[in-house]
């Protein structure tokens, strides 16, 4: 049984300092909800308040329409799984999964079942026997996880699940951790520093800025049409470009050539260009000069500088560059991101611009 939580208007501080400043969002029953941010943006204290292990200063969680702010963690039902997974080194696997059920004093027969289950979903099942000392770091992630949906929490609450593991082994983790999610149909909120996990793992995205909710939305949405600057490079950074647009003209030049806009805009405007906005192109766009070449397997990245301006882009591996090469660039327009700027746009107030690089570029 999963629930449906609610955070009002949370704050919570320690000496006088705010790690959380008035954060409010839903997450609805059996989703799953991945809230990411800088180190000291207050995610882990933000799950800790949900856990019942911190009280909040001021605010609200509630579990269904119960407000659970002041029970302690005990009496919640909410499963936690930490960063550094915290099993008891003299349990054996099966009764580190089955703890929790043996606290709660549900019968030895029914917790065999349940333990074996878990231990079949989590690939864990010829390892029941052995001491967390003697599985991998990834085995011990599953049986962290396994604890937790034991006892079926109404909320299930990970604290960076992949941080520990190397890229390879978190690639399986990963996978094991969603199916088992799936399966148990609990309400998930994922807590991670990486942006990529963010949006892969997540049905919604929570960006945490220095203890504010900077934007919230389902991955797509935060990606593709970001509510701020800082939202936009978090999750794919790229070269900013400033420009100016003109009443009944629907382009703005770029040092890569002319880029259609994806609404009418009259004043600054201002493009993000990530790297797989920008392609190479045979006779479009803009002569550039490769300054640099990365080689990365499935993709090449190159460094180039066109009109005295440097961007990226992301090539085919199966072509060859060099520093020096002359190579042509175009945009694709579908994939740039329009960001809030100081202008008119639609008739909408304008928001507030960090520092960008100016391009002299007149609207066409």
């Amino acid at each position: 049984m999963s629930a449906r939580v609610e955070i009002r208007n949370l704050c919570c501080s320690f000496g006088g300092q705010p790690a959380v400043r008035d954060v409010s969002f839903t997450l609805e029953p059996g989703t799953t909800t991945t809230l990411v941010g800088a180190s000291g943006s207050g995610k882990t204290t933000l799950l800790r308040c949900l856990a019942g292990l911190l009280q909040p200063n001021t605010g609200q969680v509630l579990f269904d329409g119960r407000d659970v702010t002041a029970l302690p963690a005990e009496v919640r039902n909410v499963g936690l799984v930490f960063q550094s997974y915290a099993l008891f080194p003299h349990l054996s696997v099966a009764d580190n999964i089955g703890f929790g059920l043996e606290v709660r004093g549900v019968p030895a027969a029914e917790r065999r079942r349940r333990v074996a289950d878990l231990a079949e979903q989590l690939g864990l099942a010829k390892l029941l026997r052995r001491k967390p000392t003697q599985i991998s770091g990834g085995e011990r992630q599953r049986v962290a996880l396994g604890r937790a949906l034991a006892y079926r929490p109404v909320l299930l609450l990970l604290d960076e699940p992949l941080a520990a593991l190397d890229p390879n082994l978190a690639a399986t983790v990963r996978e094991v951790l969603l199916e088992a999610i799936e399966i148990e149909r609990t309400t998930v909120l994922l807590v991670t520093h990486d942006r990529a996990d963010a949006l892969r793992m997540g049905q919604r995205v929570a960006l945490l800025r220095a203890g504010e909710l900077e934007q919230i939305g389902t991955p797509r949405e935060l990606y593709r049409t970001p509510r701020s600057e800082y939202a936009a490079q978090f999750f794919g950074p790229g070269l900013v470009l400033e420009s100016t647009a003109r009443r009944g003209t629907n382009s703005v030049a770029t040092p890569f050539g002319a880029v259609p806009l994806q609404r009418e805009v009259v004043g600054p405007v201002r493009l993000l260009l990530r790297p797989e906005c920008l392609r190479l192109s045979e006779r479009e766009g803009a002569l550039a000069v490769v300054r640099r070449v990365i080689y990365e397997g499935n993709r090449c990245r190159i460094g180039f500088e066109a009109d005295g301006t440097a961007a990226q882009l992301d090539a085919p591996p199966g072509r060859e560059f060099k520093s020096g090469d002359h190579i042509r660039v175009a945009v694709d327009p579908d994939l740039v991101v329009l960001l809030p700027a100081a202008a008119t746009t639609l008739g909408e107030p304008a928001c507030g611009a960090q520092q960008v690089v100016r391009q002299p570029a007149a609207a066409l």
